[in-house]
C-alpha cells in the first residue's frame, strides 16, 4: 500500500508537486499561527485563545490532508484523460 503511494508520488507531474509543496508551506504557516495562539493562551490563561488556537490547528491539519488527497486525485484524473 505504501509502496503504491510512493510510486504514485514519484510519477506525479512537477506542476502538481509544486502546488502540493506550496500547500504544505501554507499549512505549516497556519500551524505556526495556531501555535502562537496556544502559547498566548499559556501566558494569559484566556480560554477563548485556547479554543481558537485548537480550531486553527485542526484547520492546518485539514489543509495538509486536503492538499495530499487533491494532488493524487488531480494527477489520477489527468493520467486517465490523456
Amino acid at each position: 500500500m505504501i509502496k503504491v503511494l510512493i510510486d504514485n508520488f514519484k510519477s506525479m507531474e512537477e506542476k502538481i508537486k509544486k502546488i502540493m509543496n506550496y500547500g504544505f508551506l501554507f499549512s505549516f504557516l497556519v500551524c505556526m499561527i495556531s501555535m502562537g495562539l496556544l502559547i498566548a493562551y499559556e501566558l494569559n490563561a484566556n480560554l477563548t485563545l485556547y479554543y481558537i488556537g485548537l480550531s486553527v490547528f485542526r484547520l492546518s491539519l485539514f489543509f495538509a490532508v486536503e492538499f495530499i488527497i487533491c494532488a493524487f486525485a488531480i494527477d489520477t484524473i489527468k493520467k486517465q484523460i490523456c
